[in-house]
């Protein structure tokens, strides 16, 4: 069965993306379907030259790419009907065409009313309405605080075959309650023991060592330190989060021993790379792949930081998570999902907020071993669950048979 994957992001050098891209393909191929057409998430999160058939893509002045990725509700049908007609959107119109099941990767994209966040709901109404494709969206959270996203939402979801949110809260913020959870595809990958990864027995399994910036031993004690998309995203221009992950650093040295910075986007070098500069602290790149980074982040004494799937990563191997998770609603979901208690420690106010943190670090560590193997417990349980996402393709090829 061909499969049109949507919001693809297995191109996206984020830890995150590609690892849950990559699992939804594994997914995909273990239920017996493939994936023909993929439309990658830079497609549907920019406009690109090609939107526009026979027409003018480009501003004669600014030079920059017309959009008519459709602004709210009532101009869907009209783009809709302009894809159809050969006018608009042709790569995602022929990728449509050359499937026979469409399912929709939504991660964390759908918040606000950014381009991405109306483009997906977009490509599900198209799909489903307008080429009669069975259509799921798929692996993904929502943040419903906009009215027009919500008015999107709301006449969107119920066409569609198939709605799976990764977690609870975002099911019960859709507008219309539908859809049900099953766990983000990245809970798939599971960390593995430091001797099978790290000299001297990496060699021995024909495994390469990790390749890290800075003097790291995972066999001894270490916590891990993350950054989050929340500082990116203009909410306190001008805030310098170094000197709070400085002082946070150092308390965890002294709390645990090593300290391994994590940055799993390539923003976030920006923030750590002066903190490792400053303390001479080792660092893994986004570069890094994925199954190293799970084994990196599974391993951990506890992980800090305010970024999803590294969360997953660390719940995967029963690892303590520290969210930084004022105004990043994702990470108290995350928490709430994995039974850890939530949490309003603010990435924007570490200084502030540090003995707090720390109090944090201490209560988890004095548990120790008891509550690693509960967190391990109800990773796997929620592992499980991921097939989850690829239930309408299971139930189609069934139907065939």
């Amino acid at each position: 069965m061909k499969v049109c994957l949507v919001n693809d992001t297995s191109d996206d050098p984020n830890w995150g993306a590609r690892a849950t891209s990559w699992a939804l393909r594994e997914l995909i191929r273990e239920a017996g379907g493939h994936v023909t057409s993929t439309l990658y998430q830079y497609r549907i999160g920019l406009p690109q030259r090609d939107d526009i058939v026979d027409g003018r893509a480009d501003d004669e002045v600014s030079g920059e790419i017309d959009d008519i990725a459709p602004t709210c509700w009532r101009e869907f049908e009209e783009c809709a009907l302009s894809v159809m007609d050969g006018a608009a959107f042709p790569v995602i119109g022929k990728a449509l065409t050359d499937c026979d099941v469409v399912l929709i990767n939504g991660e964390g994209c759908i918040y606000d009313r950014t381009r991405q966040s109306r483009m997906i709901f977009f490509i599900a109404y198209l799909a489903r309405r307008f080429f009669d494709k069975p259509t799921a969206l798929v692996n993904h959270s929502i943040v419903m605080n906009d009215p027009i996203l919500t008015d999107i939402a709301r006449h969107v979801y119920p066409l569609l075959d198939d709605i799976v949110f990764r977690e609870p809260d975002s099911a019960r913020a859709c507008p219309v309650r539908l859809g049900r959870v099953a766990a983000d595809a990245a809970y798939r990958y599971r960390p593995e023991a430091v001797e099978r990864w790290w000299p001297p027995t990496a060699a021995a399994n024909g495994q390469s060592r990790p390749q890290l910036e800075g003097t790291f031993d995972p066999h001894r004690p270490y916590a891990c330190v993350g950054g989050g998309s929340v500082y990116f995203r203009d909410l306190k221009p001008g805030y310098d989060a170094i000197p709070g992950l400085v002082r946070l650093c150092r308390q965890l040295q002294a709390r645990v021993g090593q300290v391994l910075l994590t940055a799993s986007s390539a923003k976030d070098l920006r923030l750590l790379e002066p903190v490792a500069e400053r303390l001479a602290l080792p660092m893994a790149g986004a570069e890094l792949p994925v199954q190293t980074a799970v084994n990196l982040i599974g391993n951990a004494r506890v992980y800090v930081g305010a970024r999803w799937h590294p969360s997953i990563f660390a719940h995967r191997g029963g690892t303590p998570v520290i969210a930084l998770s004022r105004h990043t609603p994702k990470m108290n979901a995350f928490l709430r999902q994995a039974g850890l208690p939530t949490s309003e420690l603010d990435p924007f106010a570490l200084e502030e907020q540090l003995d707090e943190v720390m109090a944090r670090v201490d209560g988890q560590l004095a548990v120790g071993e008891p509550l690693r193997e509960g967190l391990k417990a109800k990773a796997e349980g929620l592992g499980d669950t991921v097939d989850e996402n690829v239930r309408l393709l299971t139930s189609r090829l069934a139907a065939c048979s």
